[in-house]
C-alpha cells in the first residue's frame, strides 16, 4: 500500500498545482478562468462515470479470484465502451459545447471525445489492478496519469499559453494505460482476467456502477460544470463564478482526490473483510469526519488568506464562512463515497445507484432555490450528498438486520 499512498499524494499535489496555475495563466480573465473549470469539470465528471467501470472490475476480479471465475472478460468490454462514448459524445456536442467554451470549440470536442473514449480503456485497466492486488502497477498508473498534468501545466504556464494548452493538459493523462501496458509485463499478464459473474451481470452490474458514478461525479467534479450551466451570464452575486468554482475545487481536493484513489482499495478491503457493513464503515468514516471538520474550521480563519496568497487575483476572493461550508460540503460528500464502496462490495447496485440520485436530485433543487450561488452551492454540496448518505445507511442496515434474522 505504500505504492498506492504515494501515488495519492501525487494525485492529490497534481489536482492543486494544476487549477492553481490555471489562474495564474488564466485568472485575469474570469470567462477563460470559468471556460476552463467547466471544461476540466466536464472532462472528469465523464472520467467519474467510467470510474464504475473501475468498481465493478475491481468487485468482479477480486471475487472470481477467489472463487470461481467465469470466462468474460472486462478489459475486452471496456474497448465497446469506449467506442459508444466517442460516439455519444461527437454526435451530442453541437447540443452544449456553445455553453461551455466560446472558442477552440470543435477541438476541445474531438480531445474531449478522444480522451473519455481512453479512459474507458484505463478504468477497466485500473480495477484489474486492484482486483489483483498489483498495488505497485496500480500507483503507477495513477501517478503518470496525474503526474503528467503537473509538469506540463507548469511549462504552459512558464511559455505563456493559454486556454488551448490548459484543455490538452485536462485529457492527457487518459493515455497512461498505454505506457503502463507497454512497461510492465505483469500489467500484461493479467490483461485476461476474468469476473466471476457472467457476461449479461457484469454489464448490468456495470452500467448500475457507471450511472452512479455519473451522479457521483456531478457532486465531485463536475459541480463547476453544473455552476456554468446554471449561470450561463456568469452573475454570481457579491462572489465571482469563477472565485465560487475554484472555492469548490480548492476545498474539497485534500478529502476527495486521495479517497477516489483509493475506492478500489477500500471495496477491495470491504469485499475481503469479514466484518458486516456497520462495522466495516466506522474506521473510514470516522477518519473522512475528523479530517472533515478540522479542515472547516482551519477554512473558516485561513482560507480567505490562502485563497489570496495562491491564486494571486481578486477575482478568486471568497468568504471564511463559505469556504467552511464548502469543506463540510466535501466531507459529507466523502462520507457517500465511503457508503457507496460499501454497497457495492456488498452487492447492493441498486442502493448505491439510488443513493446517488437522491444526493444529486437534491443537490441540483438547491442550486436552482433562491440563494446566492456561493450559499446555494454549500447547501447543494452538504444536503445532497446527507440525504443519500441516509438511503445507503438505512439499506444497508435494513440488509445486515435480515441476514442476522435470516441466520
Amino acid at each position: 500500500m505504500k505504492y498506492l499512498t504515494l501515488a495519492t499524494i501525487i494525485a492529490g499535489l497534481s489536482g492543486f498545482v494544476v487549477i492553481i496555475i490555471a489562474a495564474w495563466a488564466l485568472g485575469d480573465s474570469g470567462t477563460l478562468a470559468e471556460e476552463f473549470t467547466a471544461y476540466w469539470g466536464l472532462f472528469f465528471a465523464g472520467t467519474g462515470v467510467l470510474t464504475g467501470l473501475t468498481q465493478e472490475t475491481t468487485r468482479a476480479v477480486t471475487a472470481g479470484r477467489s472463487g470461481a471465475g467465469g470466462t468474460f472478460q472486462p478489459f475486452k468490454f471496456a474497448f465497446i465502451v469506449g467506442a459508444v462514448v466517442l460516439v455519444l459524445l461527437a454526435v451530442s456536442a453541437p447540443f452544449w459545447i456553445g455553453q461551455l467554451l466560446s472558442s477552440q470549440q470543435g477541438i476541445g470536442v474531438g480531445m474531449l471525445a478522444i480522451g473519455l473514449a481512453s479512459y474507458a480503456i484505463q478504468a477497466t485497466i485500473s480495477g484489474i489492478l486492484s482486483g489483483c492486488q498489483l498495488w505497485k502497477e496500480y500507483a503507477a498508473l495513477i501517478s503518470l496519469d496525474t503526474g503528467v498534468r503537473m509538469l506540463l501545466a507548469v511549462g504552459a504556464w512558464l511559455l505563456g499559453y493559454q486556454l488551448l494548452a490548459f484543455l490538452v493538459i485536462t485529457v492527457i493523462g487518459s493515455i497512461s494505460w498505454l505506457v503502463i501496458v507497454l512497461c510492465f509485463g505483469s500489467v500484461r499478464s493479467v490483461l485476461g482476467s476474468v469476473a466471476d459473474v457472467s457476461a449479461r451481470v457484469f454489464v448490468r452490474q456495470a452500467l448500475l456502477a457507471m450511472a452512479a458514478s455519473g451522479a457521483t461525479a456531478i457532486l465531485i467534479t463536475g459541480f463547476p460544470t453544473l455552476l456554468k450551466f446554471a449561470n450561463p451570464t456568469s452573475v454570481a452575486g457579491t462572489v465571482s463564478m469563477a472565485a465560487v468554482s475554484y472555492a469548490v475545487i480548492l476545498t474539497r481536493a485534500p478529502l476527495l482526490v486521495p479517497l477516489q484513489q483509493f475506492q478500489s482499495a477500500i471495496i477491495v478491503r470491504f469485499v475481503s473483510g469479514k466484518l458486516g457493513p456497520f462495522k466495516a464503515l466506522t474506521g473510514p468514516l470516522a477518519l473522512v469526519w475528523g479530517i472533515g471538520l478540522v479542515g472547516a474550521g482551519l477554512a473558516w480563519v485561513a482560507g480567505p488568506w490562502l485563497m489570496e496568497v495562491v491564486l494571486r487575483k481578486d477575482l478568486f476572493t471568497v468568504p471564511g464562512w463559505l469556504l467552511a461550508l464548502l469543506t463540510l460540503g466535501a466531507t459529507t460528500t466523502a462520507s457517500l463515497m465511503v457508503s457507496g464502496c460499501a454497497a457495492i462490495a456488498f452487492e447492493k447496485h441498486g442502493i448505491y445507484l439510488a443513493g446517488w440520485v437522491v444526493a444529486t436530485v437534491v443537490a441540483v433543487g438547491f442550486l436552482l432555490g433562491p440563494f446566492s450561488l456561493g450559499l446555494a452551492a454549500a447547501l447543494a454540496l452538504i444536503c445532497g450528498p446527507l440525504c443519500g448518505l441516509i438511503v445507503h445507511l438505512g439499506a444497508l442496515f435494513s440488509g445486515s438486520r435480515t441476514t442476522k434474522a435470516e441466520i
